[in-house]
């Protein structure tokens, strides 16, 4: 979508996500964005999708590593599109995309270039709604993808029938690598921090049948809510045991403004938060199995492992 069309002013369109108990809003700043959402996806491949707010220099990287993903599902007989919604940055990201629109008109490439921030959270939910494929791959623009394994996750997501499918990330900071997370079956463990990353593989469908991503600002890691509901929805959480791709870390503290946007997202969920998704998520009597696996591991090439 080019720049002007985004910046045609026009009420805000609310699209409502209702499920029994849970109402998610997302605000679409122009109708053109609203002509966007398609009701009717493509089963046969995958959106990459990838978010920004003021990151343009990991851009480059993290679409990269997306336009070789897009070559591996189509070796691999899938489809697949790129979607990047910048969230109104202000570092020159927006000038930035659209050159690198028109230098690869030959991969399908989608951007959507929004004048009002929404967030995190809405940008997720609004990316499910405007994706072309049922399968989406979340992303942040720190992410780079192991290319060549995307169809592994994609078949994975595709012959479990789950709603989220997840793999190894492994956790660097220039060259060096700091950790390896995401690389546990969900557990009620997750009633006491996040184990899981937000770089996934989902079924759009299912996620938005459910209530999407919820933006409230006590949860500042709404990935985290989101695989607990999920459990509590009785959908099916899958671990892959391959590498799905890396986050890198800046060299460089937060910004305050992004700090005060998104809290210390590199740091563990505050004491409040914690306390906050025990009190939804684990409730009498289960603070006693906590351990217990509730997702599941499974592989393309042998099935499920126990």
């Amino acid at each position: 979508m080019s720049e002007s069309r985004v910046r045609r002013s026009a009420p805000q369109i609310e699209s409502i996500l209702q499920s029994s108990y849970r109402v998610e809003s997302t605000l679409l700043a122009d109708p053109d964005l609203s002509k966007l959402h398609r009701e009717s996806k493509a089963e046969d491949g995958a959106t990459i999708f990838i978010p920004n707010w003021n990151h343009k220099h990991y851009l480059p990287r993290s679409i990269r590593s997306a336009i070789s993903a897009v070559g591996h599902l189509k070796e691999a007989g899938f489809s697949a599109e790129i979607l990047i919604i910048d969230d109104a940055s202000r570092d020159g990201s927006q000038k930035f995309l659209r050159t690198i629109q028109m230098l690869y008109e030959e991969v399908p490439l989608n951007t959507v270039l929004l004048k009002r921030n929404l967030g995190l959270p809405r940008l997720r939910n609004l990316a499910m709604q405007i994706s072309r494929y049922r399968y989406v791959c979340m992303m942040d623009a720190d992410n780079e993808l192991v290319a060549d394994n995307l169809p592994l996750f994609l078949r994975s997501i595709v012959e479990t029938g789950a709603a989220l499918v997840h793999g190894n990330l492994i956790d660097k900071q220039g060259e060096r690598v700091i950790q390896l997370k995401s690389n546990e079956a969900a557990s009620m463990l997750l009633t006491i921090g996040s184990r899981i990353d937000a770089f996934t593989l989902v079924d759009a469908r299912k996620l938005l049948r459910v209530g999407g991503y919820l933006s409230d600002p006590r949860l500042v890691y709404e990935d985290w809510e989101m695989i607990l509901h999920l459990i509590a929805e009785e959908e099916k959480v899958v671990f892959v045991p391959v590498v799905m791709g890396h986050y890198h870390r800046s060299f460089v503290l937060n910004n305050k403004e992004t700090t005060e946007k998104r809290g210390p997202k590199a740091g563990a969920p505050s004491p409040e938060m914690v306390a906050l998704v025990r009190r939804m998520y684990a409730q009498t009597g289960s603070r006693e199995w906590d351990t217990i696996q509730v997702g599941h591991i499974y592989h393309p090439a042998v099935g499920y492992i126990s």
